[in-house]
């Protein structure tokens, strides 16, 4: 890039504020400074150009055909100016704090509970992204929940919630089909979420009539949740995920899931790397976070 030689900012300012206001008294009153300091400053600008600025007609000052044209170049880079300032500096007054995670732990756990951060917090703008892990190589990311068996060891986790897995449908379409345990899902719609580590089809592998079952595949368990409170079948979910759900009386767990019959469970883990958990951002939003499955 060459080097270009510059002008003083402040008289540039100065000249852009004479020229609009169309006085000196005027400038000086909207830069707060006195009229001589604003002559000094045009002053000091003709000297630089080596042209003068203005000329006198009665009580008035005006632009020279110089310093027309020059005005009319510098004054859009004026704005540049003023509009960058203003987004720079309002970065430094907020900051974000952006979490990754599961889409339906989002929507259904997370959103509903955000108000009360936002109210205690309301200095830090939020960002969701929907991840299943964390990445560390995502720089943009501060933290994420992680839905897998085990903690990264190259990361800092904490367990945040089971996977505490049941059935999930409409109480009338449990009533209807009689539902009190796995075999009573013989010949109906098992709703099956493609994203999830546990499934029907694992549960069920003991079955042998469980091969000729008719399945609706989703690609997320908030689908396989609306799909089951439209009476579509049964879905297979995280309670925690479905709670709201539940307390509104649009799912129901028609019965419990045999301990024996399931197979191991992945658990949401909340993790970041160990140069941000530093960040006092993430320190408070980690510690609101526990708190809250804490209560839960």
């Amino acid at each position: 890039m060459t080097a270009h030689k510059l002008p003083p900012l402040n008289a540039l300012r100065v000249f852009e504020a004479v020229a609009r206001l169309g006085g000196v008294r005027l400038a000086a009153t909207e830069l707060c400074v006195t009229p001589p300091a604003v002559s000094h400053q045009l002053a000091n600008l003709e000297e630089f150009l080596g042209s003068p600025l203005f000329v006198r007609r009665g009580r008035s000052l005006v632009l020279t055909e110089t310093a027309q044209d020059y005005l009319k170049e510098i004054r859009p880079s004026l704005e540049a100016i003023a509009r960058a300032t203003t987004v720079a500096s309002q970065r430094k007054v907020r900051e974000t704090l952006t979490l990754a995670a599961p889409p339906t732990l989002t929507t259904m756990w997370l959103i509903p509970r955000l108000p009360d951060f936002m109210a205690r917090h309301p200095e830090y703008d939020i960002r969701l992204v929907d991840r299943m892990t964390f990445d560390p190589e995502e720089r943009g990311v501060d933290l994420g929940i992680e839905y897998r068996f085990e903690p990264d060891p190259d990361l800092v986790s904490q367990l945040m919630l089971p996977d505490e897995v049941v059935a999930l449908t409409t109480r009338e379409y449990a009533e209807r089909h009689a539902l009190q345990s796995l075999d009573d899902l013989q010949g109906l719609t098992l709703i099956e979420t493609e994203r999830r580590l546990t499934s029907w089809k694992t549960i069920l592998s003991g079955f042998s009539w469980s091969r000729k079952q008719r399945y609706l595949f989703v690609s997320y368990s908030l689908h396989a949740f609306e799909a089951a409170s439209c009476g579509l079948g049964v879905a297979l979910g995280n309670r925690a995920n479905a709670e709201r759900m539940i307390a509104e009386g649009r799912l129901h767990v028609p019965f419990a899931l045999d301990d024996h019959a399931m197979p191991p469970t992945p658990r949401y883990y909340l993790s970041t790397v160990a140069h941000k958990e530093r960040l006092q951002r993430v320190r408070v939003f980690r510690d609101w976070m526990m708190g809250q499955t804490a209560d839960g």
